[in-house]
């Protein structure tokens, strides 16, 4: 029987698709994930292909400069020259470095390398958190930083202020306009005197989660304790308006994860990723 794939852009899929879909997102556990359904409603960049609209089997979602969820019955034995044919070309335009995979539900790397033949995919370690409202209000402190440095929330007049872009870029990375971003996104900057050094933004969300990705765009303010205080009012800010942050994170990243502990990120789940240089594929 020989194997098709339908494949469309998730910026036309229309809203009763993602309903014809539903019981398969609930079966695998990912109908709530920020950022595949941040992918899939269109609100974020990135693009869905799925082998059958009315039976799906599978299921690919990619979200720029983030990841590539592979849900579902993989085909080993055509799914790579598929990927390598119209996946690499999209991730190649956004001018990504590196691919990182999450697989639903969880592949081992040997099942991974059997799909992955040419391609030479490495196995790596992933964090996701819970947060709790309760243990980050027990444990609540409200951060100092130095003098000269500030966090604000990003508005229209920051973003006017950036006069070399630095914010609106990096929006714009996940995001399909800074309107949309402002409308519904959420993020803080992070400036020394007048200049911007970092941002935490909620780089996908899908039904009030947001998830977290900070940015330190000058490694000689680092250790000053700015991520924490921009990530800080960033859940501030979420708790205002009655949303939840969401934090997963790579397990080398120790400060990102010791940062994710003491502002009430609990249940730490440790689970497998795969990755490979995009230049070697």
């Amino acid at each position: 029987m020989e194997f098709y794939w339908s494949v469309m852009k998730v910026e036309l899929l229309k809203v009763q698709d993602i309903n014809d879909i539903s019981a398969f997102l609930d079966g695998h556990n990912v109908s709530r994930h920020p950022i595949i359904m941040g992918v899939l409603s269109g609100q974020q960049i990135g693009f869905a292909f799925i082998d059958n609209q009315t039976d799906p089997q599978m299921l690919v979602v990619y979200a720029v400069h983030e990841m590539i969820y592979l849900i579902g019955d993989i085909e080993e034995e055509r799914f790579e020259e598929w990927f390598q044919a119209e996946l690499l070309p999209i991730a190649r335009s956004h001018r990504e470095e590196d691919i990182n995979i999450e697989t639903y539900p969880q592949k081992i790397e040997s099942e991974m390398k059997s799909i992955f033949q040419v391609i030479p995919i490495k196995q790596g370690t992933r964090v996701a958190f819970t947060f709790s409202e309760e243990a980050y209000i027990s444990s609540y402190k409200k951060n100092t930083i130095p003098e000269d440095y500030t966090v604000a929330i990003i508005d229209r007049g920051i973003l006017q202020k950036d006069k070399n872009n630095i914010l609106t870029e990096e929006i714009l990375k996940f995001w399909h306009s800074t309107d949309s971003f402002l409308e519904s996104g959420l993020g803080v900057a992070a400036f020394y005197k007048e200049s911007i050094i970092g941002a935490c933004l909620s780089v996908y969300q899908h039904n009030g989660i947001k998830e977290i990705g900070i940015n330190n765009y000058n490694t000689s303010h680092r250790g000053k304790g700015i991520a924490s205080a921009m990530a800080n009012l960033f859940i501030e800010e979420c708790l205002k308006r009655g949303e939840t942050p969401s934090w997963t994170t790579e397990l080398f990243r120790k400060d990102s994860i010791a940062i994710a502990r003491k502002l009430g990120f609990i249940n730490e789940r440790i689970y497998p990723s795969y990755y490979f240089l995009l230049e070697e594929a």
